[in-house]
């Protein structure tokens, strides 16, 4: 049993909680108040409390040091929350982080010691807070789980005993590609159902299609110059099957706009941006996507 500490009660960080803690001893960092059971609720409404030991960033010293520390915050929360648990990391501690878009990886890797693993956990778990305390289990989309460092390779069999747990889990010796699979699925769909305040299923609808193959093509342009192989009707099919599947969720980053929070547009669009500048791709329908998702949360502001 490892101890654990989950950083972040999100949605996500509320589910990895409830289906690790039938294995491992589960703290949760929270800002919100400590002594309010957080529960798990399933499609049908039956309700289970969550069985984690919640702190505040005041506590984190007191129960240190942790083994595994899974990261559940949102793309550009991830530095600040990194930066606020280092000292309360073993010395062999595995760090993992999961979160929709691109980055942080290399910015945690070098901050690590040698012995420190850092892993990426895609995950298509699906769930939304139906109150501050409490999360509503909406689909059991597959977990994976890649090594990004030489410390977590030499651990990933311990790694995936330690996450066993979690529905539909496996492990991936290649989590970069996989990281774009998942980006170019959220390229599809995130932007587009926080634009016009729309379910995923809706974005099937013929008049989304030529932006969602407009954004994607640029993306798999980006994806071919880094050296991973994706082709874009591949990744139209992925993203509808996503969309068919999803078809009454709201997507992550409608509900972020729509409860006047910041999204995570500079970790997806933005990330295609910066890396195409970079690689010589044009990238203008990402560039558009960004500056439209960035001007609708300022309008809430």
């Amino acid at each position: 049993m490892a101890k654990t500490l989950i950083v972040g009660d999100g949605a996500i960080g509320l589910l990895f909680s409830y289906f690790l803690s039938t294995q491992h001893d589960i703290t949760l960092l929270t800002r919100k108040p400590t002594l309010t059971t957080r529960f798990y609720q399933t499609s049908n409404g039956k309700s289970h409390p969550i069985k984690a030991r919640l702190i505040n960033h005041q506590e984190l010293a007191g129960s240190a040091p942790f083994d595994l520390v899974v990261i559940t915050v949102k793309a550009f929360q991830v530095q600040a929350a990194f930066k606020q648990i280092t000292p309360y990391l073993s010395k062999e501690c595995q760090i993992v982080i999961s979160h929709n878009g691109m980055g942080n990886v290399d910015e945690i890797n070098a901050q690590l010691l040698p012995t420190q693993g850092l892993a990426f956990l895609t995950t298509r778990l699906a769930g939304f807070k139906v109150t501050p305390y409490s999360v509503n289990h909406t689909g059991n989309g597959e977990s994976v789980l890649g090594a990004c460092n030489i410390a977590a390779s030499e651990k990933l069999n311990e790694l995936k005993r330690l996450f066993s747990s979690l529905p539909h889990f496996s492990v991936s010796d290649d989590i970069h590609s996989l990281r774009w699979q998942k980006l170019l699925v959220n390229i599809a769909i995130n932007p587009l159902t926080a634009i016009h305040n729309v379910k995923n299923g809706q974005l099937r609808a013929p008049q989304f299609s030529t932006r969602i193959i407009n954004l994607l093509s640029e993306a798999c342009l980006v994806a071919n110059k880094q050296g991973i192989k994706v082709k874009l009707n591949e990744a139209l099919d992925q993203a509808y099957c996503v969309m068919t599947a999803t078809a009454e969720n709201f997507s992550s980053m409608q509900q972020d706009i729509s409860h006047n929070r910041e999204s995570e547009i500079d970790a997806i669009c933005g990330y295609v941006c910066e890396q195409g500048a970079k690689l010589g791709v044009k990238t203008p329908h990402n560039q558009a996507m960004l500056c439209l998702i960035k001007t609708k949360s300022a309008e809430f502001s």
